[in-house]
């Protein structure tokens, strides 16, 4: 060791001698600052090598020269200060250790809190350079951590001409801490503060002390939610202000059990009368800063949380009236986003709780008060205090599940505001009213497009969540509601469930639904304790979950077409029946009968969300049952809804969701339902013949016959077999002669005439009366019959007809479209002597609007189409007409001979206005008019 000093002696003198005559020289103006700058660098490097190797006499031989840099420090860089208040902090530390006088203690602790924050009446922490304010400050930590606490602090009653220094220097400890002007300046004034709180040991001179102590540390702490403090500087003012605290009120005792609290009364080391003056304050202290629970960062909220743990259990009798702050704080910090941190925490607070039962009744009187405060909160706008509410709920339950505490006097309690609150959500959200009818097709056409419609989403989207900010708190309440299921009143709650269901009504009624199916949800996967011991078989039954599919039932068969009845209480039976299947699967197949033309029937309703959930529903109501898709599990299941259909339109039932029930039914079924659909044709037509006058419903009838003749043609082994009937005697589709077929059959002609060899032809015989013979027997066989389809299609067409002549133009294009789409279909599928009939019953229907028959009185010249507006339905009617003379073109050649003049007529106008808009508009616009498209 002796060996090390002279190392360190001879490495250090050049240093210090060359220090010393630069600074004498400085004083006389013969040296400059980076002269004392240099020699302080090489002095601070020579140190940084030789520190372990110093002790007390060196310390001093080295703070000689230092104390010339000291003495000016008001002249002297920051630079330079800086590096001389690194070699002290090294003295400090290494060098004198514990054994420095108390005398130099002092002095260099009012040197250190000059440099740091000025004098005791002006403080300047925010003038001071902030490097050289962070060392100075570390420097007064090495004091109170080794020479300043024996010689000043560590005595039990601290000497009266000290208070003044101590109080001195916690006021520029505190000004550090709360006007620092860097986060690093502040760090080092929280660690200076730390050391001296834990060095002194007179309990009444941090009594002195603890006031202002407290009150500056709150003032940090409680702008710290508002101002952009460091994290890190609000962690360190926690642990300040947890050590400050625990060691001037604490109790000083373990709790663990009622004769240690009964001996630590006895021993309590402050007077009554100031413990509670100073817990009141505390408490006042304790409230601003209770914000710091809901900090972002995850080390401040650990901080937080482990002072409330000690004042909980090192200040349990002094700041008593602080338990339930804590307390509560505690609970909201064990929902922690990350895992683990929330498991750490959940374990230390179970442990506090059971060391005090105190404290767990304390826990059950602060659920009952959240309880009755849960409602209000959730009806009001302050969403952060939604889920704060609930997390604290979903944590109180917990917690008190581990410790055993009886709760079961909450349960009434627990459900009935949990239903209240979350009939105040359904009346926050946004009521989406019934759409018209118009937009409900459009969107039910939409749907049915899919191809995919087993793929939909498999959940349902929550009635609660009208914005993206009500998600949070609907995830609370789920996470509350799976805790209470853990929880000890889990059976008292069920059956209250149970119970109220039926006895509500409006909100209230769509809350306890939803209660309920977000607890059947998620069973327990423990069995009941009484099964346990008795071995009980478990059936699988769900009390809570039976009784909602029940009531769903009566609700989605009374509720189509009451107005009065919540959308979202349908909305909420439709997800009830699909948990229900999910539970049941393909044993839920016989409850279709009673299930699923419901669903369907809101599949064609007008509000876009109800219908969205009937989708959701049926597309887990179709996997649940082991069908691939909905497709499927309609058309297995088609007599059920094709009776159910029935049953409607028998009784004249002209509701708009019978008819999209139809039409989704054929749209997913095909043509394999058509040959069961005769009787409900024919009661359409029924319903048509009676309600013609009534557009809308006409026109969604004749929208579900379109569909039927399109999904009739779109299956040909539904068709008859191939027709044995001869192809000479078949409507074959008009085809344009080729130029190459015209010269090959007028080269044939002019063959013919030009040979002068060939025979004349011969006159005919008369017939002899005596060599009769019979004609030869018919080779064509009969034709077979129609197929049930076709027979079906052509009923179809053949009534379309009479009803060309309404006058809304919509349903007269509706209906032109269903002609376009049955003509090919009967042409290649029906017999001759059936189709042409058809055709001379349609042409004169479909010709009708576009130009006069030949037998009108009319004297018009140009036709009705060059001066109507309704060029959208005399399109629809032109494309029939072409698709009629495709397939007819012989059979209707003489009426059509009859009307050219006026299709010619027609041509011409059309080719007059087109010609007129091109040099208006251009060809290219042109073209893309409904004018043109008549034309073409």
């Amino acid at each position: 060791m002796d060996e090390g000093r002279v190392k360190a002696f001879r490495r250090l003198k050049p240093s210090c001698v060359e220090l010393s005559q630069v600074a004498l020289r400085y004083k006389l103006n013969k040296a400059t600052a980076k002269d004392l700058l240099k020699c302080l660098e090489q002095l601070n490097e020579s140190l940084q090598l030789v520190g372990r190797f110093l002790d007390p006499k060196l310390a001093d031989y080295v703070f000689f020269p230092l104390s010339y840099i000291f003495g000016e420090s008001k002249k002297l860089p920051s630079r330079v200060l800086e590096l001389a208040l690194c070699c002290l902090r090294v003295l400090i530390i290494h060098g004198w250790r514990d054994q420095l006088s108390s005398e130099v203690g002092k002095q260099l602790l009012i040197l250190l809190a000059f440099i740091a924050g000025g004098s005791a009446t002006h403080a300047r922490s925010k003038e001071v350079n902030e490097d050289v304010g962070t060392i100075a400050f570390e420097c007064i930590t090495s004091l109170f951590q080794s020479s300043v606490a024996s010689s000043i602090g560590s005595d039990k009653a601290v000497r009266p001409e000290n208070i003044p220094l101590l109080g001195h220097t916690v006021t520029v400890v505190l000004d550090g801490i709360s006007n620092g002007p860097a986060s690093k300046v502040c760090l080092a004034a929280c660690s200076s503060l730390q050391a001296l709180v834990a060095g002194v040991q007179d309990q009444e001179a941090l009594k002195n002390f603890f006031p202002g102590i407290v009150s500056s540390l709150t003032k940090v702490l409680a702008s710290g939610t508002k101002l952009k403090i460091s994290s890190k500087v609000l962690e360190a003012c926690v642990h300040n202000i947890d050590l400050v605290i625990c060691e001037t009120v604490g109790d000083n005792t373990s709790l663990s059990t009622k004769s240690d609290l009964a001996k630590s009364k006895e021993t309590e080391r402050v007077s009554g009368s100031w413990a509670k003056a100073t817990s009141d304050q505390v408490k006042m202290a304790l409230s601003s800063i209770i914000p710091l629970r809901y900090h972002q960062r995850q080390e401040v909220q650990d901080a937080f949380f482990s002072f409330c743990i000690s004042i909980l259990t090192r200040c349990r009798i002094v700041l008593r009236n602080c338990a339930f702050l804590m307390l509560e704080s505690l609970v909201t910090l064990t929902s922690s986003p990350l895992p683990e941190s929330s498991s750490q925490r959940r374990g230390r607070l179970q442990q506090v709780l059971a060391s005090d039962a105190e404290l767990a009744d304390l826990l059950k009187e602060g659920l009952y008060d959240w309880l009755v405060a849960l409602p209000r909160v959730v009806g009001s706008n302050d969403e952060a205090k939604q889920r704060r509410t609930l997390e604290q709920l979903s944590n109180a339950f917990g917690l008190l599940s581990t410790q055993n505490v009886d709760i079961k006097a909450l349960g009434d309690l627990t459900v009935s505001n949990i239903q209240s609150s979350v009939a105040a959500m359904v009346q926050m959200s946004s009521n989406r009213t019934i759409n018209s009818l118009s937009e409900g097709s459009d969107e039910v056409g939409r749907i049915l497009q899919s191809t995919e419609l087993s793929r939909a989403t498999r959940n349902f989207d929550s009635i609660l969540s009208s914005s993206v900010n009500h998600q949070g708190v609907v995830s609370g309440l789920q996470t509350l509601i799976l805790e209470l299921q853990r929880s000890s009143i889990s059976t008292v709650v069920q059956w209250r469930l149970v119970g109220s269901l039926r006895s509500t009504s409006g909100h209230e009624q769509i809350g306890s639904l939803w209660f309920i199916l977000q607890w059947s949800q998620h069973p327990l996967n423990d069995r009941h304790e009484t099964d346990q011991w008795l071995n009980l078989p478990s059936d699988g039954l769900d009390p809570t979950r039976d009784e909602a599919y029940a009531f769903a039932l009566e609700v989605l068969e009374n509720s189509a077409y009451d107005d009065t009845v919540d959308w979202r209480l349908q909305a909420l039976s439709l997800e009830a029946v699909a948990l229900q299947a999910r539970s049941q699967a393909k044993d839920f197949r016989p409850e279709l009968v009673d299930t699923l033309y419901p669903i369907l029937e809101r599949m064609g309703s007008s509000n876009a969300a109800l219908q969205q959930y009937a989708v959701t529903c049926l597309s887990i109501v179709s996997k649940a049952c082991g069908y691939s898709s909905a497709s499927e599990l309609v058309t297995d299941n088609a007599d059920y809804l094709v009776n159910a259909v029935a049953i409607k339109l028998n009784t004249f039932d002209i509701s708009p969701q019978a008819s999209q029930v139809m039409l989704m039914m054929v749209r997913l079924c095909g043509s394999d339902l058509i040959p069961y659909l005769d009787d409900l044709i024919e009661s359409i037509f029924a319903i048509l013949a009676c309600y013609h006058g009534y557009p809308r419903l006409v026109e969604s009838l004749f929208e579900v016959l379109n569909a039927i003749v399109q999904e009739g043609g779109k299956s040909p082994h539904q068709a008859i077999e191939p027709d044995t009937e001869p192809t000479s005697n078949r409507r074959q589709p008009y085809k344009p002669t080729a130029i190459s077929a015209l010269i090959a059959h007028l080269q044939d002609l002019r063959s013919k005439s030009s040979d002068p060899l060939s025979p004349l032809p011969s006159p005919p015989l008369e017939p002899d009366d005596n060599d009769i013979s019979p004609p030869p027997p018919t080779s064509n066989p009969t034709p077979p019959p129609l197929s049930k389809t076709h027979s079906l299609i052509h009923n179809i067409t053949l009534q379309t007809t009479h009803h060309l002549s309404t006058p809304s133009a919509p349903l007269r294009r509706l209906l032109l479209t269903l002609l376009t789409s049955s003509i090919p279909t009967l042409a290649t599928r029906t017999p001759t002597d059936t189709f042409l009939p058809l055709l001379a019953i349609i042409y004169p229907h479909i010709t009708r609007p576009l130009f006069p028959s030949p037998t009108s009185k009319t004297t018009s010249k140009n036709p009705t189409i060059a001066t109507t507006t309704d060029l959208p339905t005399h399109l629809a009617a032109l494309t029939t007409l072409s698709t009629t003379l495709q397939y007819g073109t012989s059979f209707l050649l003489s009426r059509l001979e009859d009307d050219f003049p006026h299709l010619l007529t027609l041509y011409h106008t059309l080719e007059k206005n087109i010609l007129a808009e091109e040099k208006q508009l251009g060809r290219a616009r042109a073209a893309r008019s409904l004018k043109y498209k008549c034309w073409d």
